[in-house]
Formats: structure tokens, C-alpha cells, sequence
């Protein structure tokens, strides 16, 4: 994080690699509701808190802008202004409403020819659904009837604790009020804070899941992520013409893997991987959603391209 000056040297920003390296912004946009996300709901949409206290709120704000900066860093909208932090936020709340902000409804949004958009109202679950919603959310809480498995720290817990500890962090002023180079000193500082680092491990994830989701769930603000992709969104029930199907995007290219300026970018600028949205759904289904498990999925492949043993062009 923070060397967004070196990047701009060489002529690319991380935005770019996300862009043109394109493996996690497919893996996102592939994944669907892979992960639970939050809804259009007017806390989402006038960042009221949902279940996060004001505070707690303004450091997760502050987060994700270093995970995707947007202006004056970047000319493009980043994770801040897209609503990443809100739709997080939302996340953690997602069973104060009813039914639960889970799963987007079906079939069709209104983006594609579709007069309803069914997507803006979400589906009740199923008790086994709810169970295990609840428990990747809020945690066992010492139930034994949930802990057959043994404790299960939920979301809310690791977000909480893992603001907690960035704020203690950061010193007088709170992370949140700190400037973008601030923060990144902070971040650099705290990654050996465990509470840190395991919220750094769902965050990341889940900032890039809303900023590429679908706009329903509470990020992706005016199709933010969608434009600066270049990705067309949800076209049903209209679909592809033919020509968009057979055609390669216009203008599409990759950045080179020499050309990464982050080490964490060097793991989304893969070609082979990024040219398979099945691969890269596939790498984020055995990551479970954390950033630690991803890693785990493309580290070998970056290893076999440094060893000559697979072409990255």
C-alpha cells in the first residue's frame, strides 16, 4: 500500500493493473453471491450507519480508500466514494432487516431491457441458509449448538476488533481523520497486529466484491466499478449480440507482469488466469473469500512464470 508514486513513474497505477490484469475484478464479477453483501437500503445509500458505530465507520471508510484510492490519488472513483465502507457496513448488519440483505433477488434488474428491476428485493432464506449466514456473520457467541466444530469468530467480531486496533494504532487521530500517506504508514505499522491483519484478510476481498458487485448490494455507486472496467454489467433479458460474443472487448489489454508496481498487484496482473473467468471464479471458490486463502491459489503460478515454466504473455 502507499506506493502509488513509484507506480505512477513507470506509467501505471494500481487501478490499471486491476483493470488490465483484470484476474480479481473477474473473479468478483464471476463470484456472484459467493459472499453475503448488502442492499440498496437508505442506510446504504446516505452511509448511515447499519451496524458499525459512526467512528468505527469513518476507519473502515478510511481503509478501503488505501485498498482502491480514488481522487487525488487516482483521477478514478475509488472504493470511498463507490460506497465499499457503507455496503461493509451493511454486510454486518444484514440481519437487522427482513428479510436478511443476503441474496439479491431474480431474475433481472431493470439494466438490461427488464421493466422490474427484481434485484432490489431480497430473498428470505432457508433455516439452513440462515444458520450458516448467521454463523459466518455473527459468530458462534460460545453457543454450543454452534460451536460442534468448535468457536467461530464471526465478521462482526473481526471487524470491530481489527478497527479497534487501527485506531489504537494510528495514535491521537483516529485512523480515519489521518491523510491517505498517513494511513499507509499506519497499515505498514499494524499489519503485525493480528486484529489487523485477520481484518485485512476479509476486507480487502469484500471491498473488491462491492466495488465490482452488482450496485444492488450496496457498492458500485453509479457503476463506478462497472465503468472503470469497462465491464457492461447485467445485460439480461436483453443478452449479447452475437458480435459481442465472438469479438474481444474493444480496446481490452493486459499489463505486463514485469509492470506490477505492488506486490499485491503482481498477484491480479496474471494473463493465463485473468483470461479464465472460470479459473479465476474457481481460485476465489478455494480461497473462501479471504485474501490469505487467494494468495495461497496464485503464488504457485507467479513462482512458475519466474521459473520460465509458464508463459505470462
Amino acid at each position: 500500500m502507499g506506493e502509488e508514486g513509484s507506480a505512477a513513474k513507470r506509467g501505471l497505477t494500481r487501478r490499471e493493473v486491476v483493470r488490465d490484469g483484470s484476474l480479481l475484478a473477474v473473479a468478483v464479477l464471476a463470484a456472484g453471491p459467493a459472499s453475503a453483501l448488502g442492499d440498496v437500503a437508505v442506510t446504504v445509500r446516505q452511509g448511515a450507519p447499519a451496524f458499525l458505530s459512526p467512528a468505527e465507520l469513518k476507519a473502515l471508510r478510511g481503509l478501503v480508500d488505501r485498498f482502491i484510492p480514488g481522487p487525488p490519488e487516482d483521477p478514478d472513483v475509488g472504493a470511498l466514494d463507490a460506497g465499499c465502507a457503507e455496503a461493509i457496513d451493511a454486510l454486518l448488519g444484514s440481519f437487522l432487516s427482513d428479510p436478511p440483505r443476503i441474496y439479491a433477488g431474480a431474475p433481472f434488474s431493470d439494466r438490461g431491457g427488464s421493466a422490474v428491476n427484481h434485484f432490489a428485493r431480497f430473498l428470505a432464506l432457508d433455516d439452513y441458509e440462515e444458520k450458516a449466514w448467521r454463523l459466518r456473520i455473527e459468530g458462534s457467541g460460545g453457543r454450543a449448538e454452534l460451536e460442534f466444530n468448535g468457536p467461530v469468530k464471526g465478521w462482526q467480531q473481526i471487524y470491530r476488533e481489527g478497527l479497534a486496533a487501527l485506531d489504537a494504532a494510528a495514535g491521537a487521530v483516529p485512523f480515519g481523520d489521518l491523510p491517505g500517506p498517513a494511513r499507509d504508514v499506519v497499515l505498514r505499522d499494524a499489519e503485525g497486529r493480528p486484529a489487523v491483519a485477520e481484518m485485512i484478510d476479509i476486507s480487502f476481498p469484500h471491498t473488491y466484491q462491492f466495488m465490482y458487485g452488482a450496485p444492488e448490494y450496496g457498492g458500485n455507486r453509479d457503476l463506478a466499478g462497472w465503468r472503470f472496467t469497462n465491464y457492461d454489467g447485467d445485460v439480461q433479458p436483453r443478452g449479447w449480440t452475437r458480435a459481442q460474443i465472438e469479438q474481444p472487448d474493444p480496446g481490452a489489454r493486459r499489463a505486463p507482469l514485469e509492470d506490477s508496481p505492488l506486490p499485491l498487484d503482481r498477484l491480479i496482473a496474471i494473463s493465463p488466469l485473468g483470461a479464465s473467468p472460470e479459473a479465476a471464479h474457481g481460485m476465489l471458490s478455494r480461497s473462501d473469500g479471504t485474501l490469505s486463502g487467494l494468495r495461497a491459489q496464485i503464488e504457485p503460478v507467479i513462482e512458475a512464470i519466474e521459473d520460465g515454466d509458464l508463459d505470462s504473455r
